[in-house]
């Protein structure tokens, strides 16, 4: 199956290197409006592979059966509708989009199609939450009333606050860009639709009075400043170097997006969870908790994958501890486990797009939460039916 990739940064090179590598897949073209990006790619990628500025124009030209979506997220909506127009098999990676209108006409654009569409929420896949799926669908805890999770973010600085990522304008906020992966996770452990979102946020360690032009590289703390950048050594958490990463001060004027925000959620089926994001904390993991009428369960997850599950149902004195296995690859083993998914799915030509409206409500939460936190007030959400459903 011929693929194309939109988007050529450092997720973009990822999979462009993860499609050709595989034996089902074969990398044709890839497309970018950053001539710098596009030199980038051509530099790892070879004279072999086809590069254009427009995505339309490579749709058209190339005998594609597969495309990737891996621009900046406002692109998102336009990316995957134009691949799912050409009826492609999609793999789009999160967030969906950065509206509930335009993660819905992605949806649209998916049921008039013929291909697969599957979000990159690889965090389904690792080790831990298909543990996690098993254990709540063995009924270890009964109905799950309550959930909480939190995102440690020790790498926020680092990841967002230098570059483009700190504009709200740009990305809505770091709950859409960095925590749709939990949100969605939530979803998938409660099983239900969200249906109301209140939240808080604060921007209270990054931005300030510093100039929007000053970088990393010329400040005179360079030496002492613990959010220094240092673009020829970035290297991001699935191994990627960050070949044209930005460095401009954390501290600037412009910085608006929040750096830390606290989540409620009701959901259809009564259930109600509870989200925590900063970035500003020492560690860098993820931590779930899960209470239901039987019992409760806890999930810690990292990149190290120090992954530990603990089970401790009611009426009984000490809970049962689980260590799921480690996994080759990046996201605890769930960057390659969710591609040999997608490439399994469009192999067999499946009109399918598993997990689709979860990635959808999980950019929903994050959108619903960025309007509360400006508004102060509760922010009722639309669901998304699917006919089947």
């Amino acid at each position: 199956m011929n693929v194309g990739v939109v988007g050529v940064g450092s997720r973009g090179r990822y999979l462009a290197r993860a499609f050709s590598q595989r034996p089902e897949t074969n990398l044709v073209a890839v497309c970018d409006v950053s001539e710098q990006a596009i030199q980038h790619a051509r530099e790892e990628l070879g004279p072999d592979v086809h590069y254009y500025p427009d995505l339309e124009e490579m749709c058209q030209r190339e005998p594609l059966q597969i495309g990737v979506v891996a621009s900046w997220d406002p692109a998102h909506r336009d990316h995957a509708v134009t691949f799912l127009n050409h009826d492609l098999h999609v793999y789009h990676e999160k967030p969906m989009a950065q509206s509930i209108e335009d993660c819905d006409d992605i949806l649209r654009a998916w049921e008039g199609s013929t291909g697969t569409l599957l979000v990159g929420l690889e965090l389904r896949y690792c080790t831990l939450c298909q543990e996690v799926r098993k254990l709540l669908d063995a009924d270890e805890i009964g109905d799950v009333k309550l959930g909480m999770a939190v995102d440690n973010v020790s790498v926020g600085g680092r990841y967002y606050y230098h570059n483009n990522r700190r504009l709200k304008s740009f990305i809505n906020s770091l709950m859409l860009e960095k925590g749709t992966h939990t949100l969605d996770l939530m979803n998938w452990f409660i099983g239900s639709t969200p249906t109301r979102v209140f939240a808080e946020g604060g921007l209270d360690v990054y931005g300030g009075n510093e100039a929007n032009d000053k970088r990393c590289r010329d400040c005179e703390r360079k030496e002492t400043c613990p959010d220094f950048l240092d673009v020829s050594k970035f290297i991001y958490d699935y191994g990627e170097k960050a070949k044209h990463a930005m460095d401009f001060c954390a501290y600037a004027q412009e910085v608006d997006v929040d750096d830390n925000c606290l989540v409620t959620v009701r959901y259809e089926n009564g259930a109600k969870m509870s989200y925590m994001e900063c970035h500003f904390t020492p560690d860098y993991n993820r931590h779930f908790t899960l209470v239901g009428d039987k019992g409760r369960l806890y999930a810690f997850y990292n990149n190290e994958q120090e992954f530990v599950i603990r089970v401790h149902k009611r009426f009984e004195k000490d809970p049962v501890e689980y260590h799921p296995p480690k996994a080759p690859g990046g996201h605890g083993g769930g960057d390659p486990r969710i591609l040999d998914e997608f490439i399994a799915r469009a192999g067999r030509n499946e009109h399918s797009c598993p997990g689709a409206v979860d990635a959808r409500n999980s950019a929903v939460i994050a959108i619903a939460a960025a309007k509360s936190c400006e508004t102060n007030l509760p922010v009722n959400v639309p669901p998304f039916r699917l006919p089947q459903e």
